[in-house]
């Protein structure tokens, strides 16, 4: 009996066990060989999907139980992360499955761990740790995240809205900024919770709500901004030298009327005809273009960062000398850069902010959505 009673003492980890093994894993199964990723989504409900795997079992009848002793371990010790590692589910599976766990004895997989931890050392000295917003209101979920290169942080977890968008009624904007409202508090306690450095931001929904996103991000912490590339499914940030040069073209027409009209065209071109449709023929307008817009113009930072940059200085420039009631901006262009248009919003220098949605298919194609 009293063995019976001793088995069953099992603890759980401490917050900071659980950090610890996350964070010696770089947040990848340590199989030998497998790496992968364990912050996926299930049906649209992103999660850590990591298994903390027992090298040595704590039942009688679990993989490796014989070798407690051997090994020097107790009940209670089992529980120490130096006999635990962080696995996706299939391997987790195969080395306790009863048809093939014979093939993983300790010695195997205390050197699979040590070997994967001095890996994740010999890379992840300089790295940070960073925390996931997903915000893709377009089309499906989102089950993982691909960089296109080594992932540049530790994910250590993320929060995410990746229900579909369709409201566009102005019930369904108001309901859409509250819902960005509440995301965002949920990132800003996770990042604290888990004393993260980064906030990596992955959006691809509707324009007003990114754009609305961007202006509640403080400066909490730094923040690294993609954009999905459609044509290779990866999601990209930093320029690997392979980007063109851009040719950002500014130009204004300015009546002293009461409006700002501002048309950004990087993406796909915005056109004055429909501006007109929206706000008839009395506004001072800002049209800030790329040479040749298309949808795989703009992909990373550099080109982002200088593109929002121009943007933010000349309106700027022009509040300076202009009492504007109000800046309408019709935008066409990446999901990324809408997200640093808003960050760059100033409502102690900015006129309210008034947003628009685009449908060729609406009359007129662009329709009010939401203001800032």
């Amino acid at each position: 009996m009293a063995n019976s009673k001793e088995e069953r003492k099992r603890r759980d980890l401490t917050a900071a066990e659980n950090y610890h093994l996350w964070v010696v894993s770089g947040g990848m199964c340590s199989f030998d060989g497998c790496k992968k990723k364990l912050i996926e989504s299930t049906s649209g409900e992103l999660t850590n999907v990591g298994i903390k795997a027992h090298i040595i079992g704590h039942a009688k009848s679990s993989a490796r139980h014989e070798y407690m002793e051997k090994y020097g371990f107790t009940y209670e010790t089992l529980e120490n992360v130096e006999n635990l590692m962080l696995m996706c589910y299939d391997h987790s599976k195969i080395i306790d499955d009863k048809k093939t766990r014979d093939q993983f004895p300790p010695d195997i997989l205390f050197a699979m761990k040590e070997k994967h931890e001095k890996w994740v050392s010999s890379w992840s000295v300089d790295k940070k740790k960073s925390i996931a917003l997903i915000h893709k209101r377009m089309g499906g979920p989102l089950f993982d995240i691909e960089y296109d290169s080594p992932a540049p942080y530790i994910l250590l977890d993320a929060v995410e809205d990746q229900t579909v968008f369709d409201d566009f009624t102005p019930e369904g904007w108001e309901e859409g900024k509250k819902s960005n409202e509440i995301l965002y508090q949920k990132f800003i306690e996770k990042i604290k919770e888990k004393e993260a450095k980064v906030g990596e931001i992955f959006p691809l929904s509707a324009i007003p709500l990114l754009i609305h996103l961007g202006s509640l991000l403080t400066d909490t912490v730094s923040y690294s901004i993609y954009q999905f590339d459609r044509e290779k499914g990866f999601w990209v940030s930093e320029n690997p030298g392979v980007n063109k040069d851009i040719v950002l073209t500014v130009k204004k027409d300015i009546k002293d009327c009461d409006d700002l009209a501002v048309l950004v065209s990087i993406s796909g071109k915005v056109k004055m005809n429909s501006v007109k449709e929206v706000l008839g023929e009395e506004f001072d307008s800002l049209c800030v273009e790329v040479d040749d817009p298309d949808v795989k113009k703009v992909l990373y930072r550099e080109d982002v960062i200088n593109i929002q940059a121009k943007l933010k200085y000349e309106i700027e420039k022009l509040m300076q000398h202009q009492d504007y009631n109000k800046i309408h901006l019709f935008y066409a262009g990446p999901a990324g850069l809408a997200i640093e248009i808003g960050r760059g919003i100033n409502p102690k220098m900015w006129s309210e902010v008034c947003l628009y949605e685009y449908n060729k298919r609406w009359t007129p194609k662009y329709q009010y959505a939401l203001s800032i």
